[in-house]
């Protein structure tokens, strides 16, 4: 029972794409909402306000920007959406995004992005991810789950087969 509660609860969310890039590569993020929204990419740094990247919208097949600060980051139409296109990653360029989306009064938030270097799909900062750690102390549990009741059984099966 307790395994089909942790299933149920990964799918009311949105969990997260990871994406490995080489420093000075370039690095593309699908945003899973529609492009008739004006999207808007945010950089979220841990403890911090997140950062809006860029606003950016189409209009007849053309991409128009509503605001973009710096110029290595800009959008492509992919999947029919409005991917975000990091040029030369950087160091600080490392992290979690997300895609709003807005059309009137209606906004919504995608599912977030982890852009990491060569070992930050599992370490951040030095730290195994809560992500991680969950997964391999459930995994840990379920095994130790199995283990007893195999032990049992073959201790009952055996005692069985003595008297």
């Amino acid at each position: 029972m307790a395994s089909l509660w942790f299933i149920l609860m990964i799918g009311e969310y949105n969990l997260l794409e990871f994406q490995r890039v080489q420093l000075g590569d370039t690095a593309i993020l699908l945003c899973n909402i529609s492009y008739h929204y004006k999207i808007t990419w945010l950089k979220h740094n841990p403890e911090q306000t997140p950062a809006v990247l860029l606003c950016v919208s189409l209009n007849g097949g053309n991409i128009i920007y509503g605001h973009r600060p710096n110029l290595r980051f800009e959008t492509e139409i992919a999947n029919r959406s409005l991917a975000l296109k990091i040029k030369s990653v950087e160091d600080a360029d490392l992290g979690l995004y997300y895609c709003m989306g807005k059309i009137g009064e209606s906004m919504m938030v995608g599912g977030g992005s982890k852009l990491h270097g060569k070992w930050g799909f599992l370490l951040v900062k030095n730290t195994l991810s809560f992500a991680h750690l969950h997964a391999a102390v459930v995994g840990l549990g379920l095994l130790g789950m199995i283990l007893t009741v195999c032990i049992t059984h073959h201790k009952t099966k055996k005692r069985n087969m003595t008297t």
